[in-house]
């Protein structure tokens, strides 16, 4: 069952996958206002959203590369990725990603940790509905905490049934 963010209920646990968050910071993003709107209902404490550890690790990390792009040092976000390893004095200089955790807390997203049940349980997940490392994990914090909706702009979770696949439309 899949439908829009601004179709999740008054109340509802909502799972937030990267690639939303990624849009809601991103203003000249396709996707950025109604992701936007989303991290507003919860600050609101309309909706509840919770997201794992795991999936803020990946927000910071792609945060880092897009400030490199923004920048032009690169064009493509591989390029940056090297770019970084290669001069740490350019993540010494980045800013953006720095405020990324503050900002996940006024948008009141409740960080979850990931256990080590958690890694084995994602394995069910990638082996019965071929979901990679990253997204079966998800699927097993969101079991364990009884997480029905997800956030997200990835259409491979619609394989899992019992999910409440939300996503963004413009």
């Amino acid at each position: 069952m899949s439908r829009s963010l601004d179709q999740i209920p008054h109340g509802a646990n909502v799972m937030v996958d990267a690639n939303i968050v990624v849009y809601a910071l991103m203003p000249q993003a396709n996707l950025h206002r109604p992701c936007q709107t989303l991290l507003e209902r919860g600050a609101r404490g309309e909706i509840w959203l919770h997201t794992s550890a795991s999936v803020v690790a990946d927000v910071l990390h792609r945060a880092m590369v897009l400030e490199v792009l923004a920048q032009g040092l690169v064009q493509r976000s591989a390029e940056a990725v090297r770019l970084l390893k290669q001069r740490p004095d350019l993540v010494v200089g980045l800013i953006r990603y720095r405020t990324l955790l503050r900002d996940l807390r006024q948008a009141q997203i409740d960080i979850l940790p990931l256990t080590y049940r958690d890694l084995h349980t994602s394995r069910v997940y990638r082996e019965q509905y071929g979901l990679l490392v990253n997204d079966s994990l998800i699927v097993a914090v969101m079991q364990r905490e009884h997480i029905q909706f997800l956030a997200t702009n990835d259409p491979d979770f619609k394989r899992v049934p019992g999910i409440g696949v939300c996503l963004p439309i413009r």
